[in-house]
Parts: structure tokens; C-alpha cells; sequence
């Protein structure tokens, strides 16, 4: 229920925000998700608060305040909130159809940046499972050199894909196919990049309420008992239509590490490279056409 006032000071509400989160979240988030909703709702600088904390919120301010708190409460993440995440530096639209993007993948976009950084020739590039596309997109704009089409099995996230790309000004064909029944891209391209669905469906036990109840389970889980199943299927499309030289680049998930190399070194790849993510956990993977 959100409770309606004619006013209250600022400092009244922020407190009250701080108690009510408090058995939810730790004091750094509680402190970031304030500072988010009132720049993305008022547009205030982070030191607004500070300065004016007996600013009289008025009661259209009230609303929108007391309901992203409500929202908060229930786990669900401020991105879904405010439809808004930022991935590469940039704002990108999000909603409970697409998965809330990951620091960890700005590191994948950083990888095949930095290989190709300097290129002169025209790449063709096939990113599987797009989303928000945000991977997409943001090599698009780092990259004048790639030429780009994605897919997404969701028509939705097409949808919001190319939203994304016409607010980022960047030519990408979107493009609804499941690469679960893709056996091959008719188009040879020189790179492919995917972050498919890893999550073993026995591991929601582990996984925190925000994730699990709000995030689509489409572009978390892979097939029960089959945490290989859509690397398998993106390996056997790259053996296929990746160039001669072409790099994949892949998400993983560490739990299966082993066999996905495993499965990777049985086709005809050659340098193939695991790195660490940013928390120290083997989650990304490049490997190389024969």
C-alpha cells in the first residue's frame, strides 16, 4: 500500500526510506538506490539531499518516492523500477523481458574491442541471444567496423533491442530466431559473440529473490540437466559459419568450464583462452576457427 502525504520534508522521507529497506538491503544500496530514483525521477545532483534536507517534497514527488520504495521492498531491481540500466557508460531500456545487464559482460564487449582495436576492413559479426542489446550495441558504437546482425528467440526483446539501437543512433539487424533449432548462419561472418542462458535449473535454490522472481527465466536457465545445451548449439553454428580465423566469444558459466572446453576442443577450434571476470571467477572464453 503507499501511503499518500500532502508533504514531508526531505529528510523525514529519507529516513523513513533507510528504515524500511534496511532489513532488505545494506547501507551502501539503500544510499545508492536513493540517489538513483531521485536523479532519474527529479534529476537532483547526489548532493541534493545533503544540502536541502528540509526540501518539502510535494505530493507528486510522494508518489513516485513511496512507490520505487514499495517496489524495493519486494526485491524487485531498481532497474525494473525505472526501466533504465546503464552497461558500456550508456543508458539502455529494460524491463522484466530482458535481463538486467552485468558488469561482468562489459568485460566480453572490452575483450573483442581490444583484439580488434585498429582494424581497417569491414567484420561481419553475429551476436546469439541479444536481449536489451546491449552487447550489440555498444560494439556498434565503439566499433565502426562492424557490421552486425542479432538475434533473440523473444519478439519482445527484438522489440526492445531496437529500441535501444535507434535511441543509440547504431544499424543493427535485429532479427527473431531461436538458436535452439539453428543448426547454421547461412551468412559466413568473422565473430560471434554470445551470453546464452547457463543457469542450471537446480541451482535456483542458490540464486537471490531479485534474480529469480524477476528476471526472465527464458534467458537464465538452460535446459534441465543440460547446462551445455545452448554452448553446444552456439559451438556447433560457429564450427559451421565462422570464417577461417573467426573468433567465438562466449559468457560461461565456471560450474562447467571443464566440459565446455572439453566439447569446444572436439571441433576444429585452435587458441582457445578462459579469463577471469572482474570478481575472479573463470567467465569468459574466446576460442579461435581452425
Amino acid at each position: 500500500m503507499i501511503v499518500l502525504f500532502l508533504y514531508m520534508l526531505l529528510n523525514e522521507f529519507k529516513n523513513h526510506f533507510t528504515i524500511s529497506l534496511s532489513d532488505h538491503y545494506s547501507k551502501s544500496e539503500i544510499s545508492a538506490f536513493f540517489r538513483r530514483l531521485t536523479d532519474f525521477y527529479f534529476q537532483w545532483p547526489p548532493t541534493f539531499s545533503v544540502l536541502n534536507p528540509r526540501y518539502k517534497l510535494n505530493q507528486q514527488e510522494l508518489h513516485k518516492l513511496f512507490f520505487a520504495l514499495n517496489e524495493l521492498k519486494k526485491f524487485k531491481p531498481i532497474q525494473y523500477i525505472i526501466n533504465e540500466c546503464y552497461f558500456y557508460g550508456r543508458k539502455f531500456f529494460v524491463n522484466k523481458e530482458v535481463l538486467i545487464p552485468r558488469p561482468e559482460t562489459e568485460e566480453l564487449v572490452s575483450w573483442v574491442l581490444n583484439d580488434f582495436d585498429g582494424a581497417k576492413n569491414y567484420m561481419k559479426l553475429l551476436e546469439l541471444g541479444t536481449g536489451s542489446g546491449c552487447i550489440a550495441i555498444s560494439l556498434a558504437k565503439e566499433h565502426s567496423k562492424f557490421n552486425i546482425e542479432a538475434l533473440d528467440v523473444s519478439k519482445t526483446a527484438i522489440e526492445i533491442a531496437i529500441k535501444n539501437a535507434i535511441k543509440h543512433h547504431v544499424e543493427i539487424d535485429f532479427i527473431q530466431k531461436d538458436m535452439a533449432v539453428l543448426d547454421v548462419w547461412n551468412k559466413p561472418v568473422d565473430l560471434i559473440i554470445s551470453n546464452p542462458p547457463y543457469i542450471d535449473p537446480r541451482d535456483k535454490s542458490e540464486m537471490l529473490p531479485n534474480v529469480l522472481v524477476y528476471e526472465p527465466h527464458l534467458a537464465l536457465f538452460a535446459p534441465k540437466e543440460e547446462p551445455l545445451y545452448f554452448y553446444k548449439k552456439i559451438v556447433t553454428l560457429a564450427q559451421h559459419s565462422l570464417n577461417r580465423n573467426g573468433c567465438l566469444y562466449l559468457e560461461i558459466n565456471p560450474k562447467f568450464r571443464e566440459n565446455l572446453l572439453g566439447f569446444i576442443k572436439s571441433k576444429t577450434f585452435k587458441d582457445i583462452e578462459v579469463r577471469n571476470d572482474i570478481f575472479g571467477k573463470e567467465r569468459m572464453l574466446k576460442a579461435v576457427k581452425s
